[in-house]
Protein backbone atom coordinates (compact mmCIF):
# COMPACT_ATOMS: atom_id res chain seq x y z
CA UNK A 1 0.00 0.00 0.00
CA UNK A 2 1.22 3.48 -0.81
CA UNK A 3 0.81 6.23 1.74
CA UNK A 4 -0.41 9.46 0.20
CA UNK A 5 1.60 12.69 0.38
CA UNK A 6 1.56 14.52 3.67
CA UNK A 7 0.94 11.49 5.88
CA UNK A 8 3.89 9.12 5.63
CA UNK A 9 6.61 11.40 6.94
CA UNK A 10 4.50 12.60 9.86
CA UNK A 11 3.68 9.04 10.82
CA UNK A 12 7.26 7.79 10.79
CA UNK A 13 8.36 10.76 12.91
CA UNK A 14 5.68 9.94 15.48
CA UNK A 15 6.61 6.26 15.46
CA UNK A 16 10.31 6.84 15.86
CA UNK A 17 9.73 9.38 18.63
CA UNK A 18 8.04 6.67 20.69
CA UNK A 19 10.68 3.99 20.28
CA UNK A 20 12.40 3.15 23.56
CA UNK A 21 15.13 0.73 22.52
CA UNK A 22 18.43 1.18 24.34
CA UNK A 23 21.29 2.64 22.31
CA UNK A 24 23.63 -0.22 23.22
CA UNK A 25 24.86 -2.14 20.18
CA UNK A 26 24.91 1.02 18.09
CA UNK A 27 25.46 0.61 14.37
CA UNK A 28 26.10 2.56 11.24
CA UNK A 29 26.92 2.04 7.62
CA UNK A 30 30.63 1.66 6.96
CA UNK A 31 32.28 5.01 6.14
CA UNK A 32 32.16 5.79 2.44
CA UNK A 33 29.46 3.21 1.85
CA UNK A 34 29.39 -0.47 2.87
CA UNK A 35 31.80 -2.88 1.19
CA UNK A 36 31.33 -6.53 0.34
CA UNK A 37 33.40 -8.72 2.63
CA UNK A 38 35.84 -10.92 0.72
CA UNK A 39 35.34 -13.65 3.30
CA UNK A 40 31.55 -13.69 3.24
CA UNK A 41 29.29 -14.79 0.42
CA UNK A 42 26.27 -12.55 0.20
CA UNK A 43 23.16 -14.75 0.36
CA UNK A 44 20.60 -14.29 -2.40
CA UNK A 45 17.25 -12.68 -1.55
CA UNK A 46 14.97 -15.04 0.33
CA UNK A 47 12.64 -16.83 -2.05
CA UNK A 48 11.00 -20.14 -2.76
CA UNK A 49 11.61 -22.37 -5.75
CA UNK A 50 9.21 -21.49 -8.53
CA UNK A 51 8.77 -23.41 -11.79
CA UNK A 52 10.16 -21.78 -14.89
CA UNK A 53 8.73 -24.26 -17.35
CA UNK A 54 6.01 -26.85 -17.10
CA UNK A 55 4.12 -29.19 -19.39
CA UNK A 56 1.71 -30.70 -16.89
CA UNK A 57 -1.21 -29.26 -15.02
CA UNK A 58 -0.83 -28.56 -11.32
CA UNK A 59 -3.15 -30.16 -8.75
CA UNK A 60 -6.61 -28.71 -8.40
CA UNK A 61 -5.62 -26.88 -5.23
CA UNK A 62 -2.07 -25.60 -4.87
CA UNK A 63 -0.39 -23.66 -2.07
CA UNK A 64 2.77 -21.80 -3.06
CA UNK A 65 5.07 -19.80 -0.82
CA UNK A 66 7.17 -17.01 -2.29
CA UNK A 67 9.43 -15.01 0.01
CA UNK A 68 7.44 -16.01 3.07
CA UNK A 69 4.03 -15.31 1.50
CA UNK A 70 1.49 -18.12 1.16
CA UNK A 71 -0.97 -17.97 -1.73
CA UNK A 72 -3.66 -20.53 -2.52
CA UNK A 73 -4.93 -21.27 -6.02
CA UNK A 74 -8.03 -23.27 -6.92
CA UNK A 75 -9.11 -24.72 -10.29
CA UNK A 76 -5.98 -24.76 -12.39
CA UNK A 77 -6.13 -24.59 -16.17
CA UNK A 78 -3.78 -26.45 -18.53
CA UNK A 79 -0.45 -24.86 -19.42
CA UNK A 80 1.47 -24.45 -22.64
CA UNK A 81 5.25 -24.23 -22.58
CA UNK A 82 7.25 -22.67 -25.40
CA UNK A 83 10.71 -22.06 -23.93
CA UNK A 84 12.35 -21.61 -20.56
CA UNK A 85 10.62 -18.83 -18.69
CA UNK A 86 8.05 -18.29 -21.43
CA UNK A 87 4.99 -20.30 -20.42
CA UNK A 88 2.09 -18.05 -21.31
CA UNK A 89 -1.08 -19.78 -20.13
CA UNK A 90 -2.07 -18.59 -16.67
CA UNK A 91 -3.95 -20.53 -14.02
CA UNK A 92 -6.96 -19.14 -12.26
CA UNK A 93 -6.43 -17.07 -9.15
CA UNK A 94 -3.68 -14.59 -8.35
CA UNK A 95 -0.16 -14.61 -6.98
CA UNK A 96 2.23 -12.06 -5.51
CA UNK A 97 5.45 -11.19 -7.35
CA UNK A 98 8.10 -8.58 -6.60
CA UNK A 99 9.56 -6.31 -9.29
CA UNK A 100 12.20 -3.96 -7.90
CA UNK A 101 11.74 -0.18 -8.01
CA UNK A 102 13.44 2.72 -6.23
CA UNK A 103 12.21 4.49 -3.14
CA UNK A 104 13.49 7.96 -2.33
CA UNK A 105 14.72 8.01 1.26
CA UNK A 106 16.87 10.19 3.46
CA UNK A 107 18.73 9.52 6.68
CA UNK A 108 21.50 7.43 5.14
CA UNK A 109 24.89 8.93 6.09
CA UNK A 110 27.63 8.57 3.48
CA UNK A 111 25.13 7.13 1.02
CA UNK A 112 22.54 8.71 -1.21
CA UNK A 113 19.34 7.12 -2.45
CA UNK A 114 17.13 6.19 -3.99
CA UNK A 115 17.52 2.48 -3.19
CA UNK A 116 16.00 -0.60 -4.78
CA UNK A 117 13.26 -2.54 -3.00
CA UNK A 118 10.76 -5.32 -3.86
CA UNK A 119 7.27 -3.94 -4.56
CA UNK A 120 4.40 -6.39 -4.06
CA UNK A 121 2.36 -6.90 -7.22
CA UNK A 122 -0.76 -9.08 -7.42
CA UNK A 123 -1.08 -10.67 -10.86
CA UNK A 124 -2.93 -13.55 -12.49
CA UNK A 125 -1.27 -16.82 -11.58
CA UNK A 126 1.06 -18.18 -14.21
CA UNK A 127 3.79 -20.79 -14.48
CA UNK A 128 6.10 -18.15 -16.01
CA UNK A 129 6.67 -16.35 -12.73
CA UNK A 130 9.99 -14.77 -13.72
CA UNK A 131 8.49 -13.43 -16.97
CA UNK A 132 5.52 -12.00 -15.05
CA UNK A 133 7.89 -10.21 -12.67
CA UNK A 134 9.84 -8.75 -15.59
CA UNK A 135 6.67 -7.56 -17.30
CA UNK A 136 5.58 -5.79 -14.12
CA UNK A 137 9.04 -4.26 -13.79
CA UNK A 138 8.94 -2.87 -17.32
CA UNK A 139 5.42 -1.51 -16.74
CA UNK A 140 6.88 0.73 -14.04
CA UNK A 141 5.27 2.31 -10.96
CA UNK A 142 1.66 3.42 -11.04
CA UNK A 143 0.71 7.10 -11.00
CA UNK A 144 -0.24 6.83 -7.31
CA UNK A 145 3.12 5.24 -6.48
CA UNK A 146 5.04 7.97 -8.29
CA UNK A 147 3.12 10.63 -6.35
CA UNK A 148 3.40 8.92 -2.97
CA UNK A 149 5.64 9.91 -0.07
CA UNK A 150 8.27 8.60 -0.24
CA UNK A 151 8.08 8.57 -4.03
CA UNK A 152 8.48 5.36 -6.02
CA UNK A 153 10.42 5.53 -9.28
CA UNK A 154 12.14 3.48 -11.96
CA UNK A 155 15.29 4.05 -13.98
CA UNK A 156 14.03 1.91 -16.85
CA UNK A 157 12.87 4.01 -19.84
CA UNK A 158 9.27 3.69 -20.99
CA UNK A 159 8.67 1.52 -24.02
CA UNK A 160 11.19 -1.21 -23.18
CA UNK A 161 9.91 -4.62 -24.31
CA UNK A 162 10.85 -8.06 -23.02
CA UNK A 163 11.98 -10.00 -26.10
CA UNK A 164 13.15 -13.14 -24.36
CA UNK A 165 13.88 -14.71 -20.99
CA UNK A 166 15.50 -18.04 -20.21
CA UNK A 167 17.05 -19.60 -17.13
CA UNK A 168 19.89 -22.08 -17.41
CA UNK A 169 21.35 -23.20 -14.12
CA UNK A 170 22.31 -20.18 -12.03
CA UNK A 171 22.15 -17.70 -14.94
CA UNK A 172 19.08 -15.92 -16.31
CA UNK A 173 19.46 -14.50 -19.82
CA UNK A 174 17.22 -11.53 -20.54
CA UNK A 175 16.74 -9.98 -23.99
CA UNK A 176 15.38 -6.43 -24.00
CA UNK A 177 14.43 -4.05 -26.80
CA UNK A 178 16.71 -1.19 -27.87
CA UNK A 179 14.76 1.29 -25.70
CA UNK A 180 16.59 -0.20 -22.71
CA UNK A 181 19.66 1.72 -23.86
CA UNK A 182 22.36 -0.59 -22.54
CA UNK A 183 25.03 1.36 -24.42
CA UNK A 184 23.88 4.82 -23.26
CA UNK A 185 26.60 6.94 -21.71
CA UNK A 186 24.72 7.49 -18.47
CA UNK A 187 24.91 6.40 -14.85
CA UNK A 188 21.22 5.55 -15.15
CA UNK A 189 22.18 2.41 -17.13
CA UNK A 190 23.61 0.82 -14.00
CA UNK A 191 20.49 1.81 -12.05
CA UNK A 192 18.15 0.21 -14.57
CA UNK A 193 20.33 -2.89 -14.83
CA UNK A 194 20.25 -3.21 -11.04
CA UNK A 195 16.46 -3.38 -11.11
CA UNK A 196 16.54 -6.26 -13.58
CA UNK A 197 19.22 -8.14 -11.63
CA UNK A 198 17.48 -7.80 -8.26
CA UNK A 199 14.14 -8.81 -9.77
CA UNK A 200 15.47 -11.99 -11.37
CA UNK A 201 17.89 -12.93 -8.59
CA UNK A 202 14.90 -13.20 -6.26
CA UNK A 203 14.13 -16.61 -7.74
CA UNK A 204 15.77 -19.68 -6.21
CA UNK A 205 18.85 -20.81 -8.10
CA UNK A 206 19.31 -17.58 -10.06
CA UNK A 207 22.50 -15.79 -9.03
CA UNK A 208 23.47 -13.86 -12.16
CA UNK A 209 21.89 -12.22 -15.21
CA UNK A 210 23.27 -12.05 -18.74
CA UNK A 211 21.96 -9.11 -20.74
CA UNK A 212 21.10 -9.09 -24.44
CA UNK A 213 19.58 -6.30 -26.46
CA UNK A 214 17.63 -6.97 -29.65
CA UNK A 215 18.99 -10.54 -29.55
CA UNK A 216 22.65 -9.49 -29.48
CA UNK A 217 25.19 -9.78 -26.63
CA UNK A 218 25.77 -6.42 -24.96
CA UNK A 219 28.12 -5.01 -22.36
CA UNK A 220 26.37 -3.65 -19.30
CA UNK A 221 27.34 -1.02 -16.75
CA UNK A 222 27.73 -2.13 -13.15
CA UNK A 223 27.53 -0.09 -9.95
CA UNK A 224 31.07 1.26 -10.02
CA UNK A 225 30.62 2.53 -13.58
CA UNK A 226 32.60 -0.24 -15.29
CA UNK A 227 31.38 -1.97 -18.45
CA UNK A 228 31.36 -5.77 -18.39
CA UNK A 229 30.24 -8.40 -20.88
CA UNK A 230 29.90 -11.19 -18.31
CA UNK A 231 26.83 -12.23 -16.34
CA UNK A 232 26.23 -9.84 -13.42
CA UNK A 233 24.82 -10.38 -9.95
CA UNK A 234 23.60 -8.50 -6.90
CA UNK A 235 27.18 -8.07 -5.71
CA UNK A 236 27.76 -5.83 -8.76
CA UNK A 237 24.99 -3.43 -7.73
CA UNK A 238 25.22 -3.07 -3.95
CA UNK A 239 25.65 0.68 -4.47
CA UNK A 240 21.89 0.76 -5.07
CA UNK A 241 20.93 -1.31 -2.03
CA UNK A 242 19.96 0.32 1.26
CA UNK A 243 22.27 -0.34 4.21
CA UNK A 244 19.44 -2.48 5.62
CA UNK A 245 17.75 -4.14 2.66
CA UNK A 246 14.58 -6.05 3.56
CA UNK A 247 13.70 -8.66 0.93
CA UNK A 248 10.80 -10.19 2.84
CA UNK A 249 8.17 -8.95 3.50
CA UNK A 250 7.71 -7.15 0.22
CA UNK A 251 6.86 -3.44 0.20
CA UNK A 252 3.07 -3.31 0.59
CA UNK A 253 2.85 -7.10 0.57
CA UNK A 254 1.17 -9.61 2.88
CA UNK A 255 2.79 -10.57 6.15
CA UNK A 256 1.73 -13.83 7.74
CA UNK A 257 1.92 -14.39 11.50
CA UNK A 258 4.67 -15.03 12.43
CA UNK A 259 6.19 -12.47 10.08
CA UNK A 260 9.37 -13.66 8.42
CA UNK A 261 11.91 -10.85 7.95
CA UNK A 262 14.89 -11.58 5.73
CA UNK A 263 17.39 -9.72 3.61
CA UNK A 264 20.92 -8.37 3.86
CA UNK A 265 22.62 -5.42 5.49
CA UNK A 266 25.95 -3.71 6.13
CA UNK A 267 25.76 -2.32 9.67
CA UNK A 268 28.28 -1.67 12.42
CA UNK A 269 28.86 -4.75 14.59
CA UNK A 270 26.22 -6.59 12.54
CA UNK A 271 23.40 -5.07 14.61
CA UNK A 272 20.25 -3.15 13.73
CA UNK A 273 16.85 -2.44 15.27
CA UNK A 274 13.30 -3.10 14.13
CA UNK A 275 9.73 -2.23 15.08
CA UNK A 276 6.43 -3.58 13.77
CA UNK A 277 3.50 -1.16 13.98
CA UNK A 278 -0.22 -1.49 13.37
CA UNK A 279 -2.47 0.67 11.20
CA UNK A 280 -2.55 3.37 13.88
CA UNK A 281 1.23 3.57 14.11
CA UNK A 282 1.30 1.83 17.50
CA UNK A 283 4.20 -0.54 18.12
CA UNK A 284 3.20 -4.20 18.21
CA UNK A 285 6.66 -5.71 18.55
CA UNK A 286 10.21 -4.34 18.62
CA UNK A 287 13.68 -5.71 19.05
CA UNK A 288 17.26 -6.04 17.88
CA UNK A 289 18.40 -8.17 14.94
CA UNK A 290 21.81 -9.22 13.65
CA UNK A 291 23.40 -10.15 10.34
CA UNK A 292 25.90 -12.97 9.89
CA UNK A 293 28.78 -10.58 9.17
CA UNK A 294 30.00 -7.66 11.24
CA UNK A 295 32.59 -6.28 8.80
CA UNK A 296 30.55 -5.89 5.61
CA UNK A 297 27.41 -7.16 3.93
CA UNK A 298 25.72 -10.06 5.68
CA UNK A 299 22.39 -11.83 5.58
CA UNK A 300 19.65 -11.85 8.22
CA UNK A 301 16.57 -13.99 8.69
CA UNK A 302 14.29 -13.84 11.74
CA UNK A 303 10.60 -13.96 12.62
CA UNK A 304 8.29 -11.62 14.53
CA UNK A 305 5.29 -13.04 16.38
CA UNK A 306 2.45 -10.53 16.46
CA UNK A 307 -1.28 -10.29 17.18
CA UNK A 308 -3.89 -8.08 15.50
CA UNK A 309 -7.67 -8.29 15.68
CA UNK A 310 -8.32 -7.50 12.01
CA UNK A 311 -6.62 -7.38 8.64
CA UNK A 312 -4.80 -4.05 8.34
CA UNK A 313 -1.81 -2.32 6.81
CA UNK A 314 0.92 -1.75 9.35
CA UNK A 315 4.62 -1.08 8.86
CA UNK A 316 7.94 -2.79 9.42
CA UNK A 317 10.56 -0.19 10.32
CA UNK A 318 14.27 -0.96 10.45
CA UNK A 319 17.15 1.34 11.37
CA UNK A 320 20.63 1.45 12.82
CA UNK A 321 22.19 3.56 15.53
CA UNK A 322 25.12 5.80 14.63
CA UNK A 323 28.36 4.81 16.31
CA UNK A 324 29.25 8.51 16.29
CA UNK A 325 26.36 10.05 18.20
CA UNK A 326 23.72 7.34 18.73
CA UNK A 327 21.24 8.91 16.30
CA UNK A 328 18.98 6.71 14.21
CA UNK A 329 20.27 6.27 10.66
CA UNK A 330 19.60 4.10 7.61
CA UNK A 331 15.87 4.15 8.35
CA UNK A 332 13.52 2.16 6.12
CA UNK A 333 9.76 1.80 6.50
CA UNK A 334 7.94 -1.02 4.70
CA UNK A 335 4.14 -1.04 4.56
CA UNK A 336 2.97 -4.61 5.25
CA UNK A 337 -0.51 -6.17 5.38
CA UNK A 338 -1.00 -7.79 8.78
CA UNK A 339 -3.49 -10.61 9.30
CA UNK A 340 -5.18 -12.01 12.44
Amino acid sequence: MIIEKGTAMRRIVIILATLALAACGTSTANPGGPQVSTSTTLPPPSSTTVPVTSSTAAPETTTTTEAGTTTTTVAVTTTTTTAAGQTTTSTSGTMVIAPYFYVDEGGHPNRTGPFVFPMARHVDRTVAVARAAMEQLLAGPTTAERQSVPSISTAIPSGVELLGLSIDGEIATVDLSEEFGASDDSAAVAQRAAQVVFTLARFDGVFEVLFRQEGRPVSIQIGDGSLVSRPVGIHDYLEFAAAISVESPMYGGPGADPLRVSGFAAVFEATFQYALTDANGLIIEEGIAMTNNGTGWGGFDFTIDYEVDRRQTGALIVWAHSAKDGSRIDIREYPVVLTP
